[in-house]
């Protein structure tokens, strides 16, 4: 009786520490042991307008690898072809973010919109924007002067964005005068086939169209590069108001795990970028190298929203009469500084 009470209990016991085992294993299942993320239902729903372009690799990753989620956010991105159209989305209220150059952002703000810019998403660009022109029998110069001064040009470009700004710049630099060239409006998107047409002689325009134009055009393309004249530079606009920072701060951590993972995993952010914007593969290889994946906010910024403001009083986009405010007020530094100190080169003027 004494032998076979023992082995019941025994078993008995045996049978009550692998219940109590299973258990714990199943609750540290349920609750993860890896990097925590937000059920569906509780993560916060949020829209971002951005240009189809591989200067919104870090928020293309950032959402194929889950990194928005692990932030706790559900993330939409709304593309547009040009970052002007998605940040009249922003101020329309379709968006709840806007990624746009800074000179559409410039033009908003002189015309009274309130809006302030949290990061660069990008740290830098190098030739993103130029001219792509067609060779002709009258001349091949690559010489930007010969080009435009030898007979006048039809030259296309994107009103009110960067690749405007650079064009004023640019023909201003090479002393070309206006009834030397025939400034056009075009979308980004139909440019390379208006060069290839001959519906235009040349056009002014950021990559992938810049890139693609040169391919098509083959050797009967010139390109003319302003290095110094212009570097155009992407920028998160957010509303003024202080009540999403929790949301922007989880944004900017999300896009600082893309940007170690693109500068880790190069080809696996480029399947990713490609895989958004339907580019060729060769496209997106030929045009890596013109963008610094880095969020950012840099002097540069600072400095070319006050150049754009005196080109916009220039040609007429605004009034002469129309004040030019303290640029710094509009860029919020202080989110970037708590999700990455080193990012930060430019400060905001307190009040």
């Amino acid at each position: 009786m004494f032998k076979r009470g023992f082995a019941s209990t025994f078993l008995f016991d045996r049978w009550r520490v692998c219940c109590v085992s299973l258990l714990v294993i199943a609750t540290l299942t349920s609750i993860g042991c890896h990097t925590p993320t937000t059920s569906n239902s509780h993560r916060t729903k949020v829209t971002i307008g951005i240009q189809v372009s591989p200067a919104m690799a870090l928020l293309m990753v950032a959402k194929d690898k889950n990194f928005f989620a692990q932030q706790g956010l559900d993330v939409d991105l709304k593309q547009f072809t040009a970052g002007k159209f998605a940040l009249q989305a922003f101020f329309a209220g379709s968006v709840d973010f806007a990624v746009s150059g800074e000179v559409p952002v410039c033009l908003a703000v002189l015309s009274g919109n309130q809006v302030r810019v949290v990061s660069q998403v990008v740290e830098k660009t190098t030739d993103e924007v130029r001219i792509v022109a067609r060779r002709d029998s009258s001349s091949n110069a690559s010489d930007p002067s010969t080009y435009f001064k030898i007979k006048k040009r039809k030259l296309a470009t994107s009103f009110g964005g960067g690749p405007e700004f650079f064009t004023y710049n640019f023909l201003q630099h090479y002393g070309v005068q206006p009834n030397q060239v025939e400034l056009l409006s075009q979308r980004p998107e139909d440019m390379p086939t208006a060069l290839a047409t001959r519906s235009v002689d040349a056009i002014s325009i950021f990559d992938p169209f810049a890139y693609i134009a040169e391919k098509q055009l083959n050797q009967d393309a010139v390109t003319f590069r302003g290095s110094d004249l212009y570097s155009e530079l992407y920028v998160l606009s957010a509303h003024p108001h202080q009540g999403d920072d929790a949301t922007i701060q989880a944004l900017l951590r999300a896009m600082k795990q893309a940007e170690a993972f693109t500068a880790a995993n190069p080809d696996e952010a480029k399947r990713i970028l490609q895989s958004y914007t339907k580019l060729d593969r060769s496209v997106i290889d030929g045009i890596w190298g013109d963008f610094s994946f880095k969020i950012a906010l840099t002097p540069e910024l600072l400095s070319d929203l006050n150049a754009e403001a005196q080109w916009a009083k220039a040609t007429g986009k605004v009034t002469p009469q129309t004040p030019v405010p303290d640029f710094s007020g509009i860029i919020d530094s202080h989110l970037l500084r708590s999700v990455d100190q080193g990012a930060l080169e430019i400060q905001r003027k307190e009040p």
